[in-house]
Protein backbone atom coordinates (compact mmCIF):
# COMPACT_ATOMS: atom_id res chain seq x y z
CA UNK A 1 0.00 0.00 0.00
CA UNK A 2 1.40 4.26 -0.70
CA UNK A 3 1.41 6.05 2.15
CA UNK A 4 0.17 9.43 1.38
CA UNK A 5 1.81 12.34 2.27
CA UNK A 6 5.91 10.84 2.38
CA UNK A 7 5.80 11.80 -1.48
CA UNK A 8 3.69 14.31 -4.20
CA UNK A 9 1.66 11.75 -5.74
CA UNK A 10 2.20 11.25 -9.56
CA UNK A 11 -0.41 11.42 -12.06
CA UNK A 12 -0.14 10.66 -15.66
CA UNK A 13 -2.56 12.40 -17.98
CA UNK A 14 -3.54 11.02 -21.18
CA UNK A 15 -5.01 12.98 -24.59
CA UNK A 16 -4.45 13.26 -28.00
CA UNK A 17 -6.08 16.89 -26.97
CA UNK A 18 -3.40 19.48 -26.19
CA UNK A 19 -6.59 21.88 -24.62
CA UNK A 20 -7.42 18.68 -21.97
CA UNK A 21 -3.74 18.26 -21.07
CA UNK A 22 -3.01 21.93 -20.32
CA UNK A 23 -6.38 22.42 -18.43
CA UNK A 24 -5.77 19.54 -16.05
CA UNK A 25 -1.91 20.09 -15.75
CA UNK A 26 -3.16 23.28 -14.47
CA UNK A 27 -6.34 22.38 -12.03
CA UNK A 28 -3.83 19.12 -10.83
CA UNK A 29 -0.72 20.83 -10.02
CA UNK A 30 -2.86 23.27 -7.52
CA UNK A 31 -3.65 20.72 -5.36
CA UNK A 32 0.20 19.60 -5.25
CA UNK A 33 0.32 16.64 -7.63
CA UNK A 34 3.21 15.56 -9.83
CA UNK A 35 1.82 15.77 -13.14
CA UNK A 36 3.18 13.97 -16.95
CA UNK A 37 1.23 14.23 -19.95
CA UNK A 38 1.12 11.72 -22.81
CA UNK A 39 -0.35 12.19 -26.06
CA UNK A 40 -0.97 8.37 -27.05
CA UNK A 41 -1.61 5.34 -25.59
CA UNK A 42 1.50 3.73 -26.30
CA UNK A 43 3.25 6.98 -24.75
CA UNK A 44 1.21 6.08 -21.57
CA UNK A 45 2.36 2.54 -21.14
CA UNK A 46 6.24 3.62 -21.84
CA UNK A 47 6.06 6.00 -19.46
CA UNK A 48 4.18 4.01 -16.88
CA UNK A 49 6.96 1.30 -17.12
CA UNK A 50 9.36 4.48 -16.19
CA UNK A 51 7.43 6.45 -13.66
CA UNK A 52 4.97 3.68 -11.75
CA UNK A 53 2.13 6.13 -11.39
CA UNK A 54 -0.29 6.30 -8.62
CA UNK A 55 -2.95 7.49 -11.12
CA UNK A 56 -3.86 7.43 -14.89
CA UNK A 57 -6.81 10.14 -16.35
CA UNK A 58 -7.10 9.65 -19.51
CA UNK A 59 -9.36 10.38 -22.55
CA UNK A 60 -11.45 7.47 -24.02
CA UNK A 61 -10.88 8.89 -27.24
CA UNK A 62 -6.94 8.35 -28.50
CA UNK A 63 -5.52 8.62 -31.61
CA UNK A 64 -3.68 4.94 -31.46
CA UNK A 65 -5.85 2.98 -29.12
CA UNK A 66 -9.16 3.62 -26.95
CA UNK A 67 -8.54 4.76 -23.50
CA UNK A 68 -10.32 1.28 -22.70
CA UNK A 69 -7.63 -0.48 -24.40
CA UNK A 70 -4.99 1.54 -22.38
CA UNK A 71 -6.55 0.32 -19.22
CA UNK A 72 -6.61 -3.17 -20.41
CA UNK A 73 -2.87 -3.16 -21.52
CA UNK A 74 -1.90 -1.42 -18.02
CA UNK A 75 -3.85 -3.74 -15.94
CA UNK A 76 -1.28 -6.55 -17.39
CA UNK A 77 1.82 -5.42 -15.60
CA UNK A 78 2.31 -6.74 -12.57
CA UNK A 79 3.64 -3.27 -11.77
CA UNK A 80 0.37 -1.02 -12.12
CA UNK A 81 -1.76 -3.20 -10.18
CA UNK A 82 -2.60 -0.76 -7.62
CA UNK A 83 -3.08 2.10 -9.94
CA UNK A 84 -6.24 3.86 -10.25
CA UNK A 85 -7.30 4.65 -13.38
CA UNK A 86 -10.12 7.48 -14.58
CA UNK A 87 -11.52 7.32 -17.63
CA UNK A 88 -13.72 10.12 -19.30
CA UNK A 89 -16.10 9.50 -21.64
CA UNK A 90 -19.46 10.52 -22.99
CA UNK A 91 -22.97 9.73 -21.66
CA UNK A 92 -23.92 7.28 -23.99
CA UNK A 93 -24.77 3.14 -23.97
CA UNK A 94 -21.36 2.25 -26.12
CA UNK A 95 -19.26 4.44 -24.22
CA UNK A 96 -20.74 3.27 -20.89
CA UNK A 97 -20.47 -0.38 -21.69
CA UNK A 98 -16.59 0.16 -23.12
CA UNK A 99 -15.53 1.79 -20.06
CA UNK A 100 -17.66 -1.28 -17.99
CA UNK A 101 -14.81 -4.03 -19.46
CA UNK A 102 -12.19 -1.59 -19.71
CA UNK A 103 -10.81 -2.51 -15.47
CA UNK A 104 -10.66 1.40 -15.10
CA UNK A 105 -11.84 1.69 -11.52
CA UNK A 106 -13.85 4.90 -12.48
CA UNK A 107 -15.68 6.76 -15.02
CA UNK A 108 -16.66 11.09 -15.40
CA UNK A 109 -18.76 12.25 -18.43
CA UNK A 110 -18.18 15.17 -20.32
CA UNK A 111 -18.11 17.84 -20.11
CA UNK A 112 -16.23 17.09 -16.96
CA UNK A 113 -16.67 20.03 -14.10
CA UNK A 114 -13.12 20.86 -12.13
CA UNK A 115 -14.70 19.95 -8.86
CA UNK A 116 -16.04 16.44 -10.48
CA UNK A 117 -12.39 15.72 -11.44
CA UNK A 118 -11.13 16.56 -8.10
CA UNK A 119 -13.66 14.26 -6.09
CA UNK A 120 -13.09 11.71 -8.00
CA UNK A 121 -9.15 11.69 -7.81
CA UNK A 122 -9.12 12.60 -4.89
CA UNK A 123 -11.46 9.49 -3.62
CA UNK A 124 -9.24 7.17 -5.79
CA UNK A 125 -6.17 8.36 -3.85
CA UNK A 126 -7.85 8.35 -0.19
CA UNK A 127 -7.23 11.94 0.41
CA UNK A 128 -9.17 15.04 0.78
CA UNK A 129 -8.99 16.96 -2.36
CA UNK A 130 -11.88 19.63 -3.30
CA UNK A 131 -13.91 16.71 -1.98
CA UNK A 132 -18.09 17.81 -0.76
CA UNK A 133 -18.26 16.96 3.27
CA UNK A 134 -19.72 13.40 4.20
CA UNK A 135 -21.08 12.22 6.80
CA UNK A 136 -21.82 8.47 7.65
CA UNK A 137 -24.50 7.28 6.84
CA UNK A 138 -25.49 3.64 7.63
CA UNK A 139 -28.50 1.99 5.75
CA UNK A 140 -29.60 -1.06 4.34
CA UNK A 141 -30.27 -1.26 0.94
CA UNK A 142 -32.43 -3.06 -0.74
CA UNK A 143 -31.37 -3.06 -5.15
CA UNK A 144 -32.24 -4.73 -8.05
CA UNK A 145 -30.79 -5.69 -11.07
CA UNK A 146 -32.97 -6.83 -13.88
CA UNK A 147 -35.14 -9.58 -12.01
CA UNK A 148 -32.83 -10.40 -9.02
CA UNK A 149 -32.97 -8.20 -5.87
CA UNK A 150 -29.45 -7.65 -3.82
CA UNK A 151 -28.85 -6.37 -0.10
CA UNK A 152 -26.38 -3.70 0.48
CA UNK A 153 -24.86 -0.92 3.12
CA UNK A 154 -24.47 2.37 2.28
CA UNK A 155 -21.48 3.65 4.11
CA UNK A 156 -21.80 7.51 3.63
CA UNK A 157 -23.64 10.23 1.98
CA UNK A 158 -22.72 13.25 0.57
CA UNK A 159 -24.36 15.86 -1.67
CA UNK A 160 -23.22 13.91 -4.65
CA UNK A 161 -23.66 10.47 -3.81
CA UNK A 162 -23.36 7.36 -1.47
CA UNK A 163 -20.35 4.83 -0.73
CA UNK A 164 -22.49 1.14 -1.21
CA UNK A 165 -21.17 -1.88 0.43
CA UNK A 166 -22.23 -5.29 -1.00
CA UNK A 167 -21.76 -8.84 -2.54
CA UNK A 168 -23.64 -8.45 -5.42
CA UNK A 169 -21.38 -7.57 -8.50
CA UNK A 170 -21.88 -4.26 -10.38
CA UNK A 171 -19.82 -2.47 -12.63
CA UNK A 172 -18.76 1.18 -13.41
CA UNK A 173 -21.61 2.68 -15.28
CA UNK A 174 -24.02 0.97 -14.23
CA UNK A 175 -27.48 3.15 -13.25
CA UNK A 176 -29.04 2.61 -10.24
CA UNK A 177 -32.47 3.64 -8.86
CA UNK A 178 -32.34 4.48 -5.34
CA UNK A 179 -35.13 5.83 -2.74
CA UNK A 180 -34.47 6.61 0.84
CA UNK A 181 -35.39 8.65 3.54
CA UNK A 182 -33.56 11.70 5.35
CA UNK A 183 -34.97 12.55 8.74
CA UNK A 184 -36.93 15.62 8.44
CA UNK A 185 -36.79 16.00 4.57
CA UNK A 186 -38.89 13.05 3.91
CA UNK A 187 -38.01 10.62 0.68
CA UNK A 188 -35.50 11.05 -2.00
CA UNK A 189 -35.90 10.00 -4.79
CA UNK A 190 -32.77 9.75 -7.55
CA UNK A 191 -30.62 8.03 -9.72
CA UNK A 192 -27.07 7.17 -9.47
CA UNK A 193 -24.08 6.26 -11.53
CA UNK A 194 -21.50 3.38 -10.56
CA UNK A 195 -18.21 5.58 -10.84
CA UNK A 196 -15.96 3.56 -8.18
CA UNK A 197 -15.10 0.14 -7.41
CA UNK A 198 -12.89 -1.16 -4.92
CA UNK A 199 -12.41 -4.84 -3.95
CA UNK A 200 -12.35 -5.03 -0.04
CA UNK A 201 -12.77 -8.63 0.56
CA UNK A 202 -12.55 -11.99 -1.55
CA UNK A 203 -16.75 -11.55 -2.22
CA UNK A 204 -17.41 -8.26 -1.22
CA UNK A 205 -16.87 -4.63 -3.08
CA UNK A 206 -17.26 -0.72 -2.10
CA UNK A 207 -19.33 1.09 -4.93
CA UNK A 208 -19.40 4.89 -5.21
CA UNK A 209 -22.64 5.89 -6.36
CA UNK A 210 -23.04 9.64 -7.92
CA UNK A 211 -26.37 10.54 -8.06
CA UNK A 212 -27.46 11.86 -11.08
CA UNK A 213 -30.57 13.87 -12.11
CA UNK A 214 -31.02 14.91 -8.01
CA UNK A 215 -33.28 18.01 -7.77
CA UNK A 216 -32.51 21.01 -6.20
CA UNK A 217 -34.54 20.68 -3.27
CA UNK A 218 -33.42 16.78 -2.53
CA UNK A 219 -29.93 18.13 -2.67
CA UNK A 220 -30.46 20.92 -0.36
CA UNK A 221 -32.46 18.29 1.84
CA UNK A 222 -29.25 16.15 2.03
CA UNK A 223 -26.59 19.13 2.18
CA UNK A 224 -28.72 20.01 5.43
CA UNK A 225 -29.03 16.73 6.92
CA UNK A 226 -24.89 16.18 6.72
CA UNK A 227 -24.59 19.59 8.44
CA UNK A 228 -27.21 18.60 10.86
CA UNK A 229 -25.23 15.05 11.75
CA UNK A 230 -21.65 15.85 11.55
CA UNK A 231 -19.86 14.90 14.36
CA UNK A 232 -22.99 12.90 15.56
CA UNK A 233 -23.20 9.14 15.80
CA UNK A 234 -24.65 7.32 12.76
CA UNK A 235 -27.93 6.06 12.62
CA UNK A 236 -29.92 2.79 10.51
CA UNK A 237 -32.25 4.40 7.95
CA UNK A 238 -34.30 2.03 5.31
CA UNK A 239 -33.03 2.49 1.32
CA UNK A 240 -34.18 1.14 -1.78
CA UNK A 241 -32.26 0.81 -5.02
CA UNK A 242 -33.26 -0.77 -8.25
CA UNK A 243 -31.12 -1.12 -11.63
CA UNK A 244 -32.36 1.17 -14.36
CA UNK A 245 -32.11 -0.70 -17.59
Amino acid sequence: MRKYGQALKKILLVSSSRSFLERNMSLLKGEGFHLVTAQSGAEAVQLQKEHLFDLVLSDLHLLDMGGDVLSKTLRKDETAKDLAIILICYDNAEERARIATSGADAKIIRPAKPEQILETVGSLLDMQIGRPKRVMFTVKVKGKKGEAEFDCISIDISNTGILLETEYPLVIGDRIGCTFTLPGAGQIETEGDVVRSVKILDSTYKYGLQFVGLSFSSRKDIQNYVASVRNKVPTTYMVSASMTV
